[in-house]
């Protein structure tokens, strides 16, 4: 196995760039109704939480609650699975130089 600058600043390179993209991350979710709005980054932080006012029109704190919780965890999924395509792209860019 030979040393070659090139191809591992090239490595280094296309990993900050994914690293990056993790970074930038975000995903919004909404409920079916599109009264609940949810947006979620990869680290699974809630960035934003929009409720539309006709929410409150009949008024279910238990209901609100678990919908609020849903259309979160909808995000979270949303963001983890575009977090989890950008990790295994980069370990299959690591795998690949390893094996050269």
């Amino acid at each position: 196995m030979t040393y070659e600058p090139v191809r591992f600043d090239q490595l280094a390179t296309e990993i900050r760039a994914i690293q990056r993209e993790l970074a930038e991350v975000v995903e919004v979710a909404e409920s079916d109704d599109g009264l609940i709005v949810a947006t979620v980054n990869a680290r699974g932080d809630l960035l934003d939480l929009e409720l539309d006012p006709r929410l409150f029109r009949h008024p279910d704190s238990k209901a609100l609650s678990e919908a609020i919780t849903g259309v979160y965890r909808s995000g979270r999924a949303a963001a983890d699975a575009r977090a989890f395509g950008l990790t295994m792209r980069q370990l299959e860019l690591t795998r690949k130089e390893i094996r050269k």
